[in-house]
């Protein structure tokens, strides 16, 4: 049992310092992304509209600095690539850093919806019927980026429209319990990597990847 040593803040204590803001307050306008950002635009000739443009932001004027609904960038047209893709982590590792031990294969299917030793895509009932497939399928999912090969679940707990896989699979040069066949290069299931396009949300610099970035159409092999 541990024991809790470290003087306590007094309440308020640093409330007179402010925040570090251009307005030294919380700012539900933001006076400084408005300051950043103007300060960026000069120093190239543009306006902030012109800025925000170029990052792949709708807001204009001074909705840019104030909270605001954006519409979401997906890769891929609709008819071509019906469902948007979307992955989760694993509930036993969080960077699909133990795909090559027993344990981690095991026990998939503690992960919702996966499958001891397998990878699978998790597509709602009703899409897969539309698609004509099945749990166990083999399928071949595409999206402009590329395509992998995994099998399907029929999940009820994924939204009609969208197909849900975990992260973590497809390694073909990380071990023999990784793979299907170590020494012939065969990957066990699909690395998401290879169907998530490369964007970027531009303001913090973060990768773009987990929300549906990418539309994929899946057929059965």
């Amino acid at each position: 049992m541990g024991v809790w040593n470290a003087k306590r803040t007094p309440y308020k204590k640093h409330w007179e310092e402010g925040f570090e803001t251009a307005s030294t307050k919380f700012e539900f306008y933001s006076e400084t992304l408005k300051a950043l950002l103007d300060e960026h635009a000069k120093g190239h000739n543009t306006s902030i509209d012109k800025v925000m443009e170029a990052m792949k932001y709708e807001a204009r004027g001074d909705l840019a600095f104030v909270p605001h609904y954006e519409e979401p960038i997906r890769y891929g047209d609709e008819k071509e690539f019906p469902l948007i893709f979307t992955e989760h982590r694993s509930r036993l590792n969080r960077e699909g850093r133990s795909a090559n031990t027993t344990w981690y294969q095991e026990f998939k299917d503690a992960d919702p919806g996966d499958e001891k030793w397998d990878d699978v895509i998790k597509v709602n009932p009703i899409d897969c019927k539309k698609y004509g497939v099945k749990s166990g399928d083999r399928v071949k999912v595409t999206s402009v980026q590329g395509s992998i090969e995994v099998t399907v679940k029929e999940w009820e707990g994924t939204r009609p429209g969208v197909a849900v896989k975990c992260y973590g699979q497809g390694h073909w040069a990380y071990g023999r319990i990784a793979t299907m066949d170590y020494q012939k290069k065969i990957a066990r299931g699909g690395n998401n990597n290879e169907i998530l396009p490369s964007d970027y949300e531009h303001l913090s610099g973060s990768t773009a990847r987990h929300g549906g970035l990418a539309r994929i159409k899946i057929e059965k092999i």
